[in-house]
């Protein structure tokens, strides 16, 4: 599984989003994953490495309406906060690949980046950070 795959998995659990990577879909209530260039990596003495992506979420809400752009402000704040706390309630699920997730953490607020006909694209900027154990040589 990529960890582009893990976010999308994980992010769905907070209200079965739907979200395609490396993709913004047309209309409103439409979600896309990008990955950023940049990426941390701290070797360890055991051979394992701490290893810290970073991803932009693209977010497609209406906004016709006053209260539609509200809805949209309350819902990205409640987002924002489930991924705080996430990591405090509960353990990150499994991923393969001798990986373990240790945190996702938003980096930023969410900020409107475009805007669309009577829909908003918000960005918010997301951080993984994993420790990969490699395999026996």
């Amino acid at each position: 599984m990529t960890i582009s795959k893990y976010i999308v998995d994980f992010l769905r659990l907070y209200e079965n989003i739907s979200i395609e990577t490396n993709h913004m879909p047309d209309g409103s209530d439409k979600n896309g994953l990008f990955k950023s260039p940049n990426r941390d990596r701290i070797e360890y003495n055991d051979s394992s490495c701490r290893i810290t992506e970073s991803y932009q979420l693209f977010v497609r809400q209406a906004s016709v309406s006053d209260m539609e752009r509200k809805e949209s402000d309350e819902w990205l704040e409640d987002l924002t906060y489930w991924i705080d706390d996430y990591g405090i309630m509960n353990e990150y699920p499994d991923i393969d690949g001798n990986r373990s997730v240790t945190d996702i953490s938003v980096t930023g607020v969410p900020t409107p980046f475009d805007y669309e006909n009577d829909d908003i694209v918000y960005q918010l900027s997301l951080s993984i950070t994993y420790k990969r154990e490699r395999e026996d040589a």
